[in-house]
């Protein structure tokens, strides 16, 4: 049994360990109409964005004179160009993660990948891009190949929602154009029209045209001169 008032040996002052003996200091966020209140730990260990954002010298540009709003005397560090939605799923992933069957809405896997893309969370980046990309069948692949676009995500993983796009039969909307690049848009013609050249040959199956649309792929996105990234 584990005595409550029991007292520590008559040690010197103990040491700290390297890894689990945290600093008590919460940092202070504001996120558009939002403050958030957390600790430190995580921004400043998996981030190098933040770690600069959170080191003693960082002035906030924000600030009134330059550092009235700096962490280290209590004010409020203001997140330009981040959204609550963002924060929060940043927050989430990184306090609820190690839960054996963790997950979040596709929309909130989307909003990790872009904070984590922007201050640098390599690992959160990481998990987010295989969430969205291979465990959201439900993603449109026009909203897929958009997001990717954004966050330099690599080609590899949209494969599947290059070759539904080719496949698909009905014209692509102006609206559905308007998020993606112009080398993009191009690409996606010059695939569309070969497949619809291999869809004229007599006798073609649905199977063989899913390979053919997978080739098409292939050849336009996925050769040794394509860039990796869209």
């Amino acid at each position: 049994m584990f005595d409550l008032d029991s007292s520590p040996p008559d040690y010197a002052e103990p040491n700290d360990h390297p890894r689990f003996c945290f600093s008590k200091d919460l940092v202070a966020f504001q996120v558009e109409d939002t403050r958030f209140k957390v600790h430190k730990h995580f921004l400043y260990t998996y981030s190098s964005v933040f770690r600069d954002l959170l080191r003693p010298q960082h002035k906030n540009k924000n600030s009134d004179n330059g550092n009235s709003k700096s962490p280290q005397n209590g004010g409020v560090i203001y997140l330009d160009g981040v959204t609550v939605l963002e924060f929060e799923s940043l927050l989430t992933f990184f306090y609820e993660s190690w839960q054996e069957r963790f997950s979040m809405p596709t929309e909130n896997w989307v909003a990790l990948l872009a904070i984590a893309h922007r201050f640098k969370f390599e690992d959160a980046e990481h998990r987010a891009r295989r969430e969205v990309f291979q465990h959201s069948p439900s993603l449109d692949p026009v909203k897929q190949i958009a997001i990717a676009e954004k966050h330099l995500v690599p080609i590899i993983l949209i494969v599947p929602a290059l070759e539904a796009l080719v496949l698909r039969q009905e014209p692509l909307l102006e609206k559905e154009l308007t998020n993606m690049s112009s080398e993009m848009i191009a690409c996606l013609g010059v695939a569309r029209e070969k497949h619809v050249r291999e869809s004229s040959r007599m006798f073609v199956t649905e199977a063989y045209l899913r390979r053919a649309a997978s080739d098409i792929v292939k050849s336009v996105w996925l050769t040794k001169d394509a860039p990796t990234t869209v």
